[in-house]
């Protein structure tokens, strides 16, 4: 009997470990995400995930060299004007755009959006995110660690910071089509996705890409919902995902001229 008793002991010292265990690793991608080159600084792959504890989701994301292509926050017009993405990147001919901003009820961007110096929204949210663009150099920080918003050539927050330094923060259990942005270096990653809660979402951005994942480091949600769209007019790739409504601003990457 004491055998018996000993290895129940075990089993049970262990189980923690191994649901521990289990839960990190149940995820499964049906290929592993390759991203291809579809202009110069902009590369593409779609993905599949079916998470072990929740509904499946997909999406698109891109990989922009910050050395190569050029990042903008273009807006939809005045203060309180609102567009879809495709309105608002309709002049131009070579360009992968996504939504960006939050927006009030009057139609107003939230937070700090400034591009090229020019500022559409000046009302800085200290405990959201911020993508912010120095040179071409991108991160995501704090809007409270933001202390001169002319110091960047490109700001746009959002709320959650879904990873930080690689891990994955404490997230509310909501579902919804996402739109985020992960940034470090000269890279810039923009993601858009079928509807998904914010954690598996959140894993799936930050496990390497030899297990399924995108590899960042840090993330930032951005507008989804009704918000999340995605436009891509590139000679190798086009693609339109129209969302709910029309937004405030998009953030807009077009290969640079040569």
């Amino acid at each position: 009997m004491e055998p018996v008793v000993r290895r129940l002991n075990i089993v049970l010292y262990l189980l923690p470990v191994l649901l521990t265990i289990s839960g990190s690793i149940a995820m499964s991608v049906k290929a592993q995400p390759s991203f291809r080159t579809v202009a110069s600084g902009i590369e593409h792959v779609t993905f599949q995930v079916q998470p072990g504890n929740a509904e499946p989701f997909s999406g698109h994301a891109f990989k922009i060299d910050l050395d190569v292509a050029e990042l903008r926050l273009l807006p939809a017009g005045g203060p309180s004007s609102r567009r879809t993405v495709e309105e608002i990147v309709a002049p131009y001919t070579a360009v992968v755009a996504i939504n960006a901003s939050f927006f009030d009820k009057e139609g107003r961007a939230m937070g700090l959006a400034v591009d090229e110096g020019r500022v559409m929204a000046s009302s800085k949210q200290r405990n959201w995110g911020a993508l912010v663009i120095d040179g071409k150099e991108g991160r995501i920080m704090l809007g409270a660690d933001i202390q001169d918003h002319h110091a960047y050539r490109l700001i746009v927050q959002g709320i959650p910071r879904l990873l930080v330094g690689g891990t994955v923060q404490q997230l509310k259990p909501q579902i919804a089509e996402r739109t985020a942005v992960c940034a470090g270096g000269n890279v810039v990653v923009l993601v858009v996705s079928t509807k998904v809660e914010a954690t598996p979402f959140a894993r799936f951005l930050a496990d390497p890409p030899d297990t399924g994942g995108l590899g960042c480091w840090d993330a930032l949600n951005l507008d989804g919902g009704p918000s999340t769209q995605l436009v891509v007019k590139l000679p190798a790739l086009a693609l339109s995902l129209p969302g709910g409504w029309g937004v405030p601003n998009a953030l807009v990457v077009a290969p640079r001229k040569r």
